[in-house]
This record gives structure tokens, C-alpha cells and sequence, in this order.
């Protein structure tokens, strides 16, 4: 099982490279390191979070589009600004550290 999950943290790094340059990166490295280390989590904890990112890679290429193309005013350019893809990496973080 935990070299199932280093593969599917591995593909989805090499899948999502160049479309998470930006406001994914940082939840993305996180949550695919929790990932790699989550021998110890429950297997359902597992394979829901190793769902979480590849739903998450792919709404964050979207918003990317989105963020690309963005009025000067939109809220998505606030700092504070949490994307869904974004959700969907903090909460696969989350589930994996059992909290």
C-alpha cells in the first residue's frame, strides 16, 4: 500500500507540474508529502486523499485559467483568497495527519 501511495503522490507531481505554479504549489507540495508519509493512516483516510488531489489538480488548473483572466477587483485575487483546489489540498492534508 505505501508504495501504491508514493507512485500516485509521484504521478500527480508529474501530471500537474506546470499548471499549479502558482496558487496551488505550496498546498499541493503539502499535501502529496503527507501523502508520501502516510503509512500509518487509516487505507480509506488514504485512498480518499489520494482522490481529494487528483480532483484538486484539476480544479486549480481550471482556476489558473480563471486567475489568469481575472478582473482587477475579483475577489480571487485577494490575499486571503482560499481556491477549491486549495480546499480540496488542505483537507487531503488534513484527513492524512488524522485530524
Amino acid at each position: 500500500m505505501h508504495t501504491y501511495l508514493i507512485a500516485a503522490g509521484t504521478t500527480l507531481a508529474l501530471l500537474t507540474g506546470a499548471a499549479l505554479a502558482d496558487h496551488c504549489a505550496f498546498d499541493m507540495a503539502e499535501a502529496q508529502s503527507a501523502l508520501s508519509f502516510a503509512d500509518q493512516a487509516p487505507v480509506n483516510a488514504a485512498d480518499a486523499a489520494t482522490a481529494l488531489i487528483t480532483s484538486a489538480a484539476e480544479a486549480c488548473r481550471q482556476e489558473e485559467e480563471q486567475l489568469a483572466s481575472a478582473s482587477f477587483d475579483s475577489p480571487m485575487l485577494a490575499p486571503d483568497y482560499v481556491s477549491v483546489g486549495q480546499s480540496m489540498l488542505i483537507n487531503a492534508r488534513t484527513l492524512l495527519s488524522g485530524q
